[in-house]
């Protein structure tokens, strides 16, 4: 396998500038058409796969399977419709090849194993999720809101590839660059190509959320008939997050020493009823993933509105990435390479073509 398409870091810059909205969205399927492979069946009758339905006791094992289920939960988020691919940050793909792998043990082989058991099963396996849950306190690193998010079925966006920079540039070329035959019609292709569809935003930070209360309808007054009160509408949590394009500059002031106005991006997601964060404990400032139906937008992309909304941490890995000891590791008798004859490169691995 080459471990070098793990890393598969996704910007528009890797694609066209005249790219149509199905490079980001492929063929439109609800979720991708996974067929179990040799690779599949021979991962079933891994020692591994055994420890993640039934857990471990071994505290060197403890660390492997927590560090493998920390990048599952890191990847759920971000399974989407348009292929088999799947989103790992790189500095964590670094830390599943140094960290977990070891000279007799391909972690990523196992890794791309796990994806793709959960896109075959179309959710997580409850016993995956009791062994992340109980792992967690000893494996920190594990976010078991995510895991269980997973484990209540696979529900996947449209596109990782539509990211809040990707979604300007396509503004910026599609709408303000069109030419005069297009440029009459550019804003509602717009927003017939991208409106209305599953999107995640990371790298957001939390200004604030709240309960809307709904706007009280009058009451159905009939001739003849006493007065219907209409049940009131349930109330919603609404999320107020910015996203900023580039970073802050601590010394850049303007001529009279106040400082420069930052560009950014204002998001408000109205929430889902369920959640997998405790939405009281998140204080603002708070990094955070918000997933959700793409509702709408004002000016060139720089307000946006999402429904249905769900709230992940997003955390900063590059403040410190360490999910066990390579030498831990090496010593838990499930680090064999049980999948040892497979081809160099697998179905469902970053950048491999979708069948």
């Amino acid at each position: 396998m080459r471990t070098a398409l793990l890393a598969l870091v996704l910007c528009l810059s890797s694609l066209p500038a005249a790219a149509q909205p199905e490079v980001f969205f492929g063929s439109g399927n609800d979720v991708p058409n996974i067929k179990e492979e040799d690779f599949d069946r021979r991962f079933l009758r891994t020692g591994l796969y055994k420890a993640l339905n039934q857990g471990t006791n071994d505290p060197h094992c403890a660390q492997l399977l927590g560090g493998l289920l920390t990048l599952l939960g890191e990847t759920a988020p971000l399974l989407h419709k348009r292929d088999e691919n799947f989103f790992l940050d790189p500095l964590l793909v670094q830390a599943l090849n140094t960290q977990l792998s070891t000279p007799r043990f391909q972690a990523n082989a196992y890794m791309v194993a796990m994806v793709r058991r959960v896109l075959i099963d179309r959710k997580l396996s409850p016993n995956w999720f009791q062994t992340a849950a109980d792992l967690g306190p000893l494996v920190l690193t594990i976010d078991v809101g995510k895991l269980r998010f997973l484990s209540e079925g696979l529900q996947p966006i449209d596109s990782f590839f539509l990211t809040l920079p990707a979604l300007r540039d396509r503004y910026e070329i599609e709408v303000r660059r069109a030419n005069a035959t297009a440029v009459r019609s550019a804003e509602k292709m717009f927003r017939e190509n991208y409106l209305d569809r599953q999107v995640a935003f990371g790298g957001l930070e939390l200004i604030d959320l709240d309960i809307e209360k709904p706007k009280k309808k009058p009451a159905k007054k009939r001739k003849g008939q006493p007065v219907i009160e209409e049940e009131p509408e349930p109330l919603v949590a609404v999320a107020k997050l910015v996203w900023y394009p580039f970073p802050a500059e601590d010394n850049e002031i303007n001529p009279f020493g106040t400082p420069k106005k930052r560009p950014s991006v204002n998001i408000t997601a109205k929430l889902a009823p369920q959640q997998y964060l405790d939405l009281s404990r998140i204080p603002k400032g708070t990094q955070l993933m918000v997933r959700g139906r793409f509702w709408g937008f004002k000016k060139a992309v720089d307000e946006v509105e999402l429904r249905d909304g769900l709230i992940f941490q997003d955390r900063n890995w590059s403040q410190g990435n360490v999910l066990a000891d390579p030498n831990v590791v090496a010593r838990c008798p499930l680090a064999v390479n049980e999948l040892m004859g497979v081809t160099p490169e697998q179905s469902g691995a970053f950048g491999k073509p979708s069948r």
